[in-house]
């Protein structure tokens, strides 16, 4: 692939350089390829994507499990180029610190259930299955471990027990020194998989079906829908959100909450304080939002 990221048709939105990718990846494609026109580019040198959102992103053309894993794996092959291509246009070689793709497979049905949605989104189970197969796939079949300077790989988390990111951040750790110097872009639909911001200095989501990229600073908006709402453990553990956590309040307690952050500025203000303002709002006990190890 040459140094110019090739940028979308519009004839053909999801075509890139000859191969059809999902309408979910497309936009994440061109935002790279802007981005590698810029004079002042961003440097990023660990890249997480969330497998079950390229899933997702497949799932609504096509029936055939076996068929929507594969397309997956070639939208990670994809993908992997273009990381590879970005990379190459703002990072020189360093083989102590190459960029890392790590694609990621989770197990969000291990999420302690008092935090798991009692009725998972639609298409939840469908996405599961599909996951499985592409882990069975890649027991067999090899996939490509390096394209160019930047190292690929495939992590399977939360499978025991607990937090998918939690296992991943124990993954990473274990082959990763310095891991909070490292900057990171992340590829989700998960917010669950949004706490890993704390354990890096610099953190940026990049949405599939947008192209958008969102800093910590704006997932309040982007995961409750209110920007008062600052995104945090414990904001998150009381609330919920749309996928796999649900709130522990009910409307009217959340419309409560949400007027005590508006005026009391939630969104500046440290987390313990924004805890201990959820504690005296008296909504919810507290060893529901301080023990989760999350």
């Amino acid at each position: 692939m040459s140094e110019n990221l090739p940028m979308i048709d519009k004839d053909h939105p999801n075509v890139f350089n000859g191969i059809e990718v999902s309408f979910g990846i497309a936009p994440i494609l061109n935002t790279l390829a802007n981005l590698s026109r810029q004079a002042n580019k961003t440097i990023w040198n660990l890249y997480l994507i969330n497998v079950e959102t390229l899933i997702r992103d497949r799932k609504d053309k096509v029936i055939d499990h076996n068929k929507i894993a594969r397309q997956t794996l070639l939208d990670c092959t994809v993908l992997s180029q273009y990381i590879a291509a970005y990379n190459r246009t703002v990072i020189k070689s360093n083989k102590d610190n190459n960029p890392l793709v790590v694609f990621y497979l989770p197990y969000y049905n291990n999420i302690p259930k008092i935090y798991l949605k009692d009725k998972l989104p639609k298409g939840t189970e469908d996405r599961w299955k599909i996951r499985d197969i592409i882990i069975d796939i890649l027991k067999v079949e090899q996939y490509q471990e390096h394209v160019d300077d930047t190292d690929i790989l495939f992590s399977i988390v939360g499978k025991e027990n607990g937090w998918p990111h939690k296992s991943l951040i124990r993954d990473l750790n274990s082959i990763i020194e310095r891991l909070v110097f490292r900057k990171v872009l992340m590829v989700s639909h998960v917010p669950a998989d949004f706490h890993l911001y704390r354990f890096f200095n610099n953190f940026t989501i990049l949405e599939s079906y947008t192209g958008a990229l969102k800093e910590h600073k704006q997932l309040g908006k982007k995961v409750f829908g209110n920007e008062v709402l600052p995104f945090n453990k414990y904001t998150h553990l009381l609330l919920g959100d749309k996928w796999y956590m649900k709130s522990l309040i009910k409307p009217k307690e959340k419309n409560k909450i949400i007027e005590r952050a508006t005026r009391e500025h939630w969104s500046i203000l440290p987390d313990k304080q924004v805890l201990s303002n959820i504690v005296d709002s008296h909504v919810v006990m507290t060893d529901v939002l301080i023990k989760p190890d999350i």
